[in-house]
């Protein structure tokens, strides 16, 4: 897949934005202090916004698969 720059300021692209907010950031402030993006001009916000949303909206899609541990036999 083709990434594409966000944030023409830092060198950010949706890649390095989506892998972020996989990790927890939740707001563009996040985002800025976690890779950069939206940190400086503040032009790229919106798009960074709609990442954002775009990736919650995907994780609240994605089923959770939980293993349970089992007992240990030893």
């Amino acid at each position: 897949l083709e990434s594409m720059l966000i944030c023409h300021c830092n060198g950010v692209s949706d890649r390095t934005i989506r892998r972020v907010v996989r990790e927890g950031a939740t707001s563009v402030g996040e985002v800025g202090r976690a890779c950069g993006a939206g940190a400086c001009c503040g032009g790229c916000a919106n798009a960074v916004k709609k990442l954002i949303h775009t990736e919650a909206a995907h994780r609240s899609e994605t089923p959770t698969i939980t293993v349970a541990s089992l007992p240990s036999t030893t």
